[in-house]
């Protein structure tokens, strides 16, 4: 499964906000450096996330929202064929023991 680098989707955000490091640092009250940093982190505090998120006007936490409702729709699909090939083995199962027997 795909890995959310939110560092990378936090400098997208700005650069598509047309927002320079220097004034995205400022309004989060980080130097540069530090805006930098988070930029290159695949994960990051979730105060640190809520602030970004407001700054921006851009909800964070709906990419790892997305993100588990993706992995649970995957997890219910996976149920779902398991629970159909148990099945089809206890039919082979019952085949087998027919043969086997008669």
């Amino acid at each position: 499964m795909e890995e959310i680098h939110i560092g990378e989707q936090i400098k997208t955000v700005i650069e598509t906000r047309g927002i320079t490091v220097s004034e995205f640092g400022r309004r989060i009250n980080k130097t540069r450096e530090n805006v930098y940093d988070i930029f290159t982190r695949q994960t990051i505090d979730t105060g640190l996330l809520y602030k970004i998120s407001e700054v921006l006007n851009y909800n964070f936490f709906l990419v790892y929202s997305e993100k588990f409702q993706n992995n649970n729709i995957n997890i219910d699909y996976l149920i779902k064929e398991n629970n159909m090939l148990k099945e089809v083995v206890e039919i082979l199962k019952l085949k087998i023991k027919k043969k086997l027997v008669g």
